[in-house]
């Protein structure tokens, strides 16, 4: 099994992408290998539907076909079809949790994120081993989501839900 480690903004590992946020991690906890190649995160509901899924998976395929790195949030839904297409493709995938590390969220995703790790991909998370999930820490998780990648694909989701444009305050995120 893979343990996680610890990397800082001083760190060479430290993802340098980071630094184009105002509030960047001061640690993150890294399982597998961030690798170095471009990446393009796909996130979208977790209430998918047929339509979402095909589109997700395809969507996925196809950019870690062409050896770009799919990142998402690991949720249930268009996250998880997203992770799902790029280890089918052989591909490179990281999953950026709103939990500890350690803490598989959902559940039913622990064989999932086992395999992200298997597959040469990475999961991440700013937030200390053991911490759980709550209602603040994914929407804090999505901006590394989307500052990891060079672009952020929306399938399938609300106004008001965590991938859209503005957060449950009406800010922009």
């Amino acid at each position: 099994m893979d343990a996680a480690r610890t990397l800082g903004p001083q760190d060479g590992q430290y993802p340098a992408a980071l630094g184009r946020l105002a509030d960047r991690p001061q640690r993150l906890r890294v399982r597998g290998d961030l690798g170095d190649r471009r990446r393009v995160a796909v996130v979208g509901t977790r209430l998918s539907d047929g339509y979402g899924d095909e589109v997700g998976r395809a969507i996925a395929l196809g950019l870690a076909s062409a050896g770009v790195s799919v990142v998402s949030g690991g949720a249930a839904g268009v996250d998880g079809v997203a992770h799902r297409a790029a280890l089918e493709a052989g591909g490179h995938t990281i999953a950026v949790f709103g939990t500890g590390i350690d803490v598989p969220y959902p559940r039913d995703h622990a064989a999932l994120f086992e395999e992200i790790v298997a597959g040469g991909g990475a999961l991440v998370s700013e937030l200390p081993d053991g911490a759980p999930p709550a209602p603040w820490t994914f929407p804090r998780r999505n901006r590394i989501v989307a500052a990891l990648s060079e672009a952020v694909v929306v399938v399938r989701a609300g106004i008001r839900s965590g991938a859209s444009a503005r957060s449950r305050n009406g800010s922009h995120s």
